[in-house]
C-alpha cells in the first residue's frame, strides 16, 4: 500500500550457492582420501588435515565430525558428473541419434552387424596371403639347420700316409676347390685306404668315422661358426693397462716396491 517492495532473491543465485558447496564437498573429500591412501590417516584426521588444506588454499571447509565414516571399497562412489547413461539410439531426431544414428545414409558400415572382418581388403589378396609362408613358426625364420661343404672319403685316400688334413690341405693338394661354404663335414660313400691320417674338420658321419678309426686314423673337431676361417691369427699384445695382463701387473708391481 505505501509503494514498498521487498527485496528480490534471486534463485539462480541460491542454486550457484549450492552448487559451490557441493564443488567443496567434492574437493574435502578428495583431498581426505588421498590423505587415506597415502599416509593412512583415519578419516577424521584426514577430513581434519583436508580442511586444513582446504582453507590454506582458500576453500571453505565443512565441518566433519569425529565419527564419521572411512573411506572403504564398498563405500567408494563415482563423483558426480564423472559418469554417464548409456546413449539410447533410434528414438526420434530431437532424442539427438535418431533415424540413421550417427551412421549415415546407406552403405554397408550403415547397417546392423555391419563391417568387414579384420584383414579383408576389398576383394584383392589380402597381405597376410601375398606374403610368403615359412616353415616353422607363424611367419618366423623357418627352420634352422647349418649347410657344410661336403668333403668325400675318396677326397682323404689322395692324402699320404700320417698326414694332417683339413680343408685348406685339400685345397693345396688341388684335391679340392674352393666351395662357398665356410664349414665342412666328411661323409662316407667311400673306401678309405690312407692310413694314420688325422683329420680335421667340423662334422663327421658316423660311417666315415669307424671307417678313419679302422685305418688308424683320428678326427679333430673344430667349432662351427657360421663365418669361421681355417688362418689362424696370431693374437696382439695386450695393453699394459689392460685387466687382462697379469705379466704387466707382475712387472709393475714389482717397480713400485
Amino acid at each position: 500500500a505505501d509503494g514498498t517492495r521487498e527485496p528480490h532473491t534471486d534463485g539462480r543465485q541460491a542454486g550457484d550457492n549450492e552448487a559451490r558447496q557441493r564443488a567443496r564437498e567434492r574437493n574435502l573429500r578428495a583431498v581426505s582420501l588421498i590423505l587415506f591412501l597415502k599416509y593412512g590417516l583415519p578419516s577424521a584426521e584426514s577430513a581434519l588435515l583436508g580442511s586444513r588444506v582446504a582453507s590454506m588454499s582458500g576453500m571453505r571447509s565443512v565441518a566433519v565430525g569425529a565419527e564419521a565414516e572411512r573411506f572403504r571399497l564398498a563405500n567408494l562412489s563415482p563423483q558426480p558428473g564423472s559418469t554417464h547413461r548409456r546413449r539410447r539410439l533410434g528414438r526420434g531426431y530431437s532424442a539427438g541419434q535418431g533415424g540413421s544414428c550417427g551412421k549415415g545414409m546407406r552403405g554397408q558400415n550403415s547397417r546392423s552387424g555391419g563391417g568387414v572382418r579384420t584383414g579383408f581388403e576389398g576383394g584383392q589378396t589380402p597381405l597376410y596371403r601375398r606374403l610368403p609362408k615359412y616353415p616353422g613358426r607363424p611367419m618366423g625364420p623357418g627352420h634352422q639347420y647349418t649347410r657344410f661343404g661336403v668333403i668325400k672319403l675318396d677326397y682323404l685316400n689322395q692324402m699320404p700316409d700320417g698326414s694332417v688334413v683339413d680343408f685348406p690341405a685339400l685345397v693345396d693338394a688341388r684335391v679340392m676347390t674352393d666351395t662357398k661354404e665356410n664349414i665342412h663335414k666328411v661323409l662316407g660313400g667311400g673306401e678309405l685306404t690312407a692310413k694314420d691320417l688325422t683329420v680335421r674338420a667340423h662334422g663327421i658321419s658316423e660311417s666315415a668315422l669307424k671307417a678313419l678309426e679302422a685305418n688308424g686314423g683320428k678326427f679333430e673337431q673344430l667349432p662351427i661358426r657360421k663365418h669361421y676361417s681355417y688362418e689362424v691369427k696370431e693374437k696382439k699384445p695386450l695393453h699394459p693397462r689392460n685387466k687382462k695382463n697379469k705379466e704387466a701387473k707382475k712387472v709393475m708391481a714389482a717397480n713400485r716396491k
